[in-house]
């Protein structure tokens, strides 16, 4: 990788830094129109394109029958794109399987959980990723590109496959292989204790023992933990397929490798692959209608994205797709009104991404996703308003160079776990209740807002370095968890912990000794019994300190909690919930762990929220931001540069503090304010540390 002691992080490609601009390129649905292909790398460059992910959904035409390759036709496009100037993240083929394998060999794909085989021409994400032969034949053809192409000077890096998960079911399958392969996994995990394993999962309710290893089958709803471990071993294949695919083409090559996350988080878990990858990527489409629910959208997607970079905090990742026009698969069929693609995409430069790229260059005249919109739309002519909007962004990530291989701070960090999610969906109380990732997402919202730089992480990350550590909702606790929070606390950091966290172990058994469990020492508390309110119903409190709003009231749930050590500072007024704890604290150490015993209306968490950060001393990209005007702040060792978003229809007046600020596009001059229009954009910087 490339390095220089004036940028914080190695680039995330060979080569010289930059932003990459471009996307996914399908030459091989074009090779009956080779004036296409010719036209494609010319097009380009007048785009400014500078990448492109070749062959992701490639394999038949790379392998048109066994063990036949073809390569003249990518040899050219290889070429083709190098004499542009284009780099290539060249793509294992995996995520499409040619129709001759799966005739020959149907166990290479799926079984649904009722045991029907998926057929062969039924959906993209079919594939059994336990299968030997499937696996045999993938590292036969990722084996034959990295080794052909390992020193072709257009290859940037490796695409490994493409959105892993799939919809359905997070495309698991229940063949007779893969379950006899939960067995084993079983029989690792619990030490070939079957009778350890029926302790831990509680089976003896309703009698549901298990007497040999063979009748372990996902689906008895009675037993939650049975179905949440189905749920770990088959996101565990998803991780080891993945790093079978890498292990295959690191024979040949030593360059980047990453995969694209993409929609729904909770599919598998996200940390195991991201453990082998040199970069993370993702997906990115937001639905923008011109309506209320566009903030909404453009938050979601930055929380998604704080998570995706969460699992290797502070460095670069890639945005590896996005759509300029119309993505085809949202309910509304709405163009991106003039301003609104270049907005989005530098909030996700702004929130880390080291490149904007699309699917996809040019869209196919069939198939699934033939409306899908494209920087060039089939075979129309290219003179058309989104060519040019894709242009001028090219152009101005080329200007913003400098932003290559910068920072994400953040001291402030939200937990959201997916195997809480998992648990929280076979658990079979509190249904109605919010789950993790809204609970995540909801707490990170107003520090988004106030342009606190924020991390989502996981349960098993380190949170040295936080100040400020937000854990709402974590259901289960994973192990260590209790000990890096305590460290944390002890180091100065403020942590609020909610009480629908803490309530079962590893395996979905409650928390022994009652709620929080391990957490009752740190936190000074201890939990007698959970209400639930009514949709209606909300309970006064008591707030001499001004923790809340101006007129907080507890909604949706309440714990009644015996404080042992804790300092009670909000609680509630009147009824039956007449003095129970809602808020409290105990110092650790140089900082201190908070318990919300209650649920929130969205704008006394917000109010909590910005006071903790306060009193953590965690800074704003920008203090005083306009309403509804997003900060993301990223950093090298001289400058600061801060992604300024204003996601509306009306214009906004930024102030900026401190002087010395500039356009880090142009180097033009900036005074003490800054006006953005109605989906406007502006990255300024300022020099540090300033004069």
């Amino acid at each position: 990788m490339n390095t220089d002691p004036q940028r914080s992080h190695p680039g995330i490609i060979p080569g010289p830094y930059r932003l990459l601009h471009g996307g996914d390129y399908n030459p091989e649905q074009w090779l009956h129109r080779p004036e296409v292909l010719e036209a494609d790398p010319v097009l380009m460059r007048q785009a400014g394109v500078n990448q492109a992910s070749v062959g992701i959904f490639a394999w038949a035409a790379l392998e048109p029958e066994r063990d036949r390759f073809t390569w003249d036709w990518l040899d050219r496009v290889m070429d083709r794109l190098h004499a542009a100037g284009v780099g290539v993240l060249l793509a294992t083929p995996s995520a499409a399987r040619p129709r001759w394998l799966a005739e020959a060999h149907p166990e290479v794909m799926r079984t649904r959980r009722d045991g029907r085989p998926i057929p062969p021409g039924e959906m993209r994400h079919n594939h059994c990723l336990s299968s030997p032969v499937l696996r045999e034949r993938i590292a036969l053809v990722d084996c034959k590109i990295a080794e052909r192409y390992a020193g072709h000077p257009a290859l940037l890096g490796w695409h490994i496959s493409n959105e892993f998960g799939g919809d359905e079911d997070g495309a698991r399958c229940y063949c007779a292989r893969c379950l006899a392969g939960f067995r084993d996994w079983l029989r690792v995990r619990y030490h070939d204790d079957l009778g350890a394993l029926n302790l831990a999962w509680w089976t003896g309710f309703w009698s549901h023992q298990y007497g040999s290893w063979d009748q372990i089958r996902p689906g008895d709803a009675s037993i939650e933990a049975l179905n949440l471990n189905w749920q770990r071993y088959t996101s565990g294949l998803v991780a080891d397929f993945c790093a079978a695919e890498i292990a295959a083409v690191r024979r040949h090559s030593a360059l980047p490798a990453t995969t694209n996350f993409h929609g729904n988080l909770a599919h598998y878990d996200h940390g195991e692959v991201a453990a082998h990858l040199d970069l993370m990527s993702y997906d990115s489409y937001p639905s923008i209608e011109g309506g209320p629910g566009d903030m909404g959208q453009v938050h979601w997607h930055a929380w998604a994205v704080d998570a995706v970079r969460g699992h290797a905090p502070g460095r670069p990742w890639l945005l590896m797709e996005s759509c300029p026009s119309l993505p085809q698969w949202h309910r509304t069929q709405r163009l991106k009104r003039p301003g609104v693609h270049r907005a989005l995409s530098l909030a996700m430069v702004g929130h880390g991404s080291d490149g904007v790229c699309y699917f996809q260059w040019r869209a196919g005249r069939g198939g699934m996703e033939k409306l899908h919109g494209a920087v060039l739309m089939q075979d129309a002519p290219h003179d058309t308003r989104v060519f040019r909007e894709v242009a001028a962004l090219g152009d101005e990530l080329a200007r913003l160079g400098a932003v290559a291989g910068s920072a994400v701070p953040a001291e402030a960090a939200v937990l959201w776990d997916v195997h809480s999610e998992w648990a929280r969906g076979w658990n079979s109380g509190l249904r109605s209740l919010p789950f993790p990732a809204e609970l995540s997402q909801g707490w990170h919202r107003p520090l988004w807002q106030a342009g606190i730089g924020v991390d989502v992480v996981d349960g098993t990350r380190s949170l040295a370095g936080y100040r400020l550590v937000i854990v709402p909702g974590l259901f289960l606790l994973r192990p260590g968890l209790v000990e890096r929070l305590q460290q944390a606390a002890a180091a100065g950091a403020q942590i609020l912990i909610d009480g629908l966290s803490a309530w079962v172990d590893d395996d979905m058994a409650c928390v022994a000794g009652g709620r929080p469990g391990p957490l009752a020492g740190p936190l000074g508390l201890r939990c007698e019994e959970f209400d639930q309110l009514r949709s209606d119903e909300s309970v006064a409190v008591e707030d001499g300190g001004g923790w809340l709003s101006a007129a907080p009231r507890v909604r949706g749930w309440i714990d009644r909690v015996h404080p042992d050590g804790c300092e009670v500072l909000v609680r509630a007024v009147g009824g039956f919930h007449d003095g129970w704890p809602v808020l409290t604290r105990k110092v650790c150490g140089a900082g201190a762990m908070w318990y919300l015993a209650a649920g929130l209306a969205a704008e006394d968490a917000a109010a909590l929220t910005i006071r903790l950060a306060a009193i953590a001393q965690v800074q704003p990209a920008l203090p005083g931001l306009p309403r509804g005007v997003i900060a993301r702040e990223r950093r090298q060792p001289d400058c600061r540069f801060v992604f300024l978003i204003n996601p509306g229809d009306e214009p906004a007046t930024v102030e900026l503090p401190g002087g010395g600020w500039s356009d880090a596009a142009s180097g033009a001059v900036i005074g003490a304010r800054l006006t953005l229009g109605a989906w406007d954009a502006r990255v300024v910087s300022q020099r540090c540390p300033l004069p």
